[in-house]
């Protein structure tokens, strides 16, 4: 475990968390780029394959930073930002702020991720005649838009659960009642895609129906307790 200071907040990053992602990522990518290209050479398709990685990491672990840019703007500055098993943790150990405060907390991470969305289909949209760049810029916006995806589903653990929590809260529900609103939306929505997941892996469209079956089974693991 490493730690320093980014903009005043502790940041903790587990090495032996972070570099095998790292490479498995590098991998994929590599593979894919030398699958979908064949006339690549392997140190083509590595060198392509590393810098895609590097986008796409700049998308997951740019996320959190953006947390500490948006809290401190809050007034409500993040304490320590948490890098190791699983998804990246945003610390916060002043909990008795307001709810915008909290609402402007959660919202850097996604601001970060539309812009990163938006520039990288630009460049995408631009850069005809230079087919490696759209396909870095392709792996970023996927990158982005996939969390960007993610962290707006109303579950407590991402920012839309945070966002959906402390909206409710500014309009007059009390902490608690926001708590059990959110886990009844949650509840909807594992059901919904428990459903539609089952539905296309009968018609054997495995690959989003699996993804879907996969969604549900977090969301009621986060409903539950079982998923922090």
């Amino acid at each position: 475990m490493i730690s320093t200071r980014v903009w005043g907040t502790l940041v903790r990053a587990k090495l032996a968390f972070i570099l095998p992602v790292l490479l498995l990522l590098w991998g994929s990518l590599s593979w894919v780029g030398w699958h979908w290209h064949p006339g690549r050479t392997v140190p083509q398709a590595l060198l392509i394959g590393l810098a895609s990685a590097v986008l796409m990491a700049f998308a997951e672990f740019g996320h959190p930073f953006a947390h500490i840019l948006s809290a401190r703007y809050a007034g409500a500055p993040m304490d320590e930002l948490l890098i190791a098993d699983g998804m990246p943790r945003t610390l916060y150990w002043n909990n008795e702020v307001s709810p915008n405060a909290h609402r402007l907390r959660a919202l850097g991470g996604l601001i970060f991720n539309i812009l990163g969305l938006l520039i990288s289909a630009a460049v995408f949209a631009i850069v005809l005649s230079y087919p490696v760049v759209r396909e870095l810029a392709a792996w970023s916006a996927l990158g982005h838009g996939l969390l960007l995806i993610m962290s707006l589903f109303p579950v407590p653990m991402v920012d839309g659960g945070t966002l959906l929590k402390w909206t409710l809260v500014a309009r007059g529900r009390a902490p608690a009642q926001a708590d059990a609103l959110v886990r009844q939306v949650d509840q909807g929505i594992a059901v919904t895609a428990a459903i539609l997941g089952a539905f296309l892996c009968v018609t054997k469209m495995w690959l989003p129906g699996v993804i879907l079956l996969g969604i549900s089974a977090i969301v009621i693991g986060v409903v539950t307790g079982q998923v922090r």
